[in-house]
């Protein structure tokens, strides 16, 4: 399968998302805005769209981070900044937040979480 993961950034802190506990990917746990990549789409544009349908944050120009497999599925990592958005989020996630590096929830996904780290320590 092929993910697109978006970190939203606003004052130096990280947008995340509570999956519900009905949702098929993950229930319960913490998550930047992620989803499949449909057959024959561009990561760029599906970062857009999932963006969009998760949040609905409409973004033009989500910056490339980087291309990564892990454990047999593709993942294309985005980044970017927001100064003041509205967010309303759709069936798959029932809470938001922003958080600052130091005070990540406890079930973050450790993956996700790694990334992150990276970004922060290199970005």
């Amino acid at each position: 399968m092929k993910y697109c993961v978006h970190f939203i950034f606003k004052d130096n802190k990280v947008l995340l998302l509570k999956r519900t506990l009905t949702n098929p990917f993950y229930p319960g746990i913490w998550t930047p805005v992620v989803g499949k990549i449909k057959p024959n789409e561009k990561p760029n544009l599906a970062v857009i769209r999932e963006t969009k349908e998760e949040t609905s944050i409409e973004l033009d120009n989500p910056e490339f981070v980087k291309n990564c497999t892990f454990d047999n599925d593709e993942y294309w990592f985005y980044q970017s900044k927001t100064k003041g958005s509205e967010i309303s989020l759709n069936h798959e996630n029932d809470q938001y937040d922003f958080y600052v590096k130091d005070n990540l929830p406890d079930n973050l996904w450790s993956f996700f979480k790694a990334e992150l780290n990276d970004l922060w320590l290199f970005g």
